[in-house]
């Protein structure tokens, strides 16, 4: 069996073609979706710009969503990293007071 699979892309104008892992293959086909529909959707928007500057702009547009979505995990990271200490904690406490009732 096949490690690796090829597989044939358009974003904007742009033909591309990768050889990728079969399991990324769903994610990458729908990334170019997303990327042509936004890339349409400013294209109409923007008609006087190059599709060089409309797709800089969807790579902004992308890019800001990314690191967004990095930030929160961030922050949903660090929660989680408290609670475990409290947790961690709490069992701690309760394991030595358990201990002093015996």
């Amino acid at each position: 069996m096949k490690d690796k699979i090829d597989i044939n892309l358009r974003i904007a104008d742009v033909a591309l073609s990768l050889t990728i892992n079969p399991e990324e293959e769903r994610l990458l086909r729908e990334a170019a979706k997303g990327i042509n529909e936004a890339w349409s959707s400013w294209r109409s928007r923007f008609r006087t710009k190059s599709p060089a500057e409309v797709l800089a702009m969807v790579t902004l547009l992308f890019t800001r969503s990314y690191l967004a979505l990095k930030e929160e995990a961030q922050r949903t990271d660090r929660v989680l990293d408290s609670l475990e200490q409290t947790i961690d904690m709490l069992l701690l406490e309760g394991n030595s007071s358990g201990k002093n009732e015996s």
